[in-house]
């Protein structure tokens, strides 16, 4: 019998998701089947009524998010949004999609930051903005700088930052440090940077929501370590960070100590990583 009640479609949605192999398994699918189904009645996905039926029509459109998200399709894309650190952004096709996991490197610039005075923050391989936008609405009397090679993410960063009403946060295209102010060498207190590091042979491995949606050069930069790009961002900070200033990268478990010893073979010191799992 098909479902029609609130409460059943989302159990029907939730199996749906779970059973899906073309998903990140960290995933909060009953979450994200509530908010599709939310989208869909136009209602906040906490006040959903478990028991009302809505109509075949949206039924339908429903059941149809659903089958889209279960082949892959970022959930993001679904509803239009991500909610990043707080932060309600745009999303569109054929872009990189912020990750939660990227709230961690906010976390730990804003304890960098804390008590700086008017403090300048870099943050390389931009994608659109979320970290440097994120930081921007934390940190108000901070000078921010977004750099990325693609200019319609970057466009999508500099549309976000309006509708944030962020000023303190600049978007440039350019690669790396390339087309930051030269002025700003030296007197950097932060870089950040969600840095392409995934292997080209490990390209196939990645789930279809971010291999068949996510351009390969967001993932990649498809050598054999995959990390050039990696040691241009490290190798790169040492010229923009003032004496004291940090450099906060994300990366994957696997590739700390390469990381780490990329980083001091740099001149930089080690201070260690962080994980979400942290206290």
């Amino acid at each position: 019998m098909e479902p029609k009640r609130v409460a059943a479609l989302l159990d029907l949605a939730e199996r749906v998701l779970n059973d899906s192999t073309h998903l990140f398994d960290d995933h909060d699918h009953r979450r994200e089947s509530e908010e599709l189904m939310a989208t869909v009645l136009g209602v906040d996905g906490d006040d959903l009524d478990l028991d009302e039926r809505p109509s075949r029509r949206q039924r339908e459109r429903f059941l149809s998010l659903v089958a889209r998200r279960a082949g892959g399709e970022p959930f993001p894309l679904l509803i239009g949004f991500i909610t990043f650190f707080g932060y309600d952004l745009k999303v569109k096709s054929g872009m990189f999609m912020p990750r939660p996991s990227s709230e961690l490197v906010v976390e730990r610039a804003l304890v960098k930051l804390k008590g700086r005075r008017n403090p300048i923050v870099v943050d390389v391989a931009t994608g659109t903005g979320p970290i440097a936008l994120a930081i921007g609405g934390e940190v108000p009397n901070a000078e921010v700088w977004g750099t990325d090679i693609a200019p319609d993410m970057i466009k999508l960063g500099r549309s976000n930052a309006r509708e944030l009403e962020l000023d303190n946060v600049r978007f440039k295209v350019g690669d790396m440090y390339g087309s930051l102010p030269p002025a700003l060498e030296g007197r950097v207190d932060v870089v950040t940077g969600h840095i392409p590091y995934v292997p080209k042979e490990e390209l196939d491995d990645l789930p279809a929501e971010v291999r068949e949606f996510e351009p390969i050069s967001t993932l990649s930069d498809e050598t054999a370590d995959g990390l050039f790009l990696m040691r241009m961002g490290i190798n790169g900070a040492t010229r923009w960070l003032k004496p004291g200033g940090w450099l906060l990268l994300e990366i994957s478990d696997d590739l700390e100590k390469k990381v780490r010893r990329m980083c001091m073979k740099a001149g930089l010191e080690d201070h260690g990583a962080a994980s979400d799992e942290d206290d």
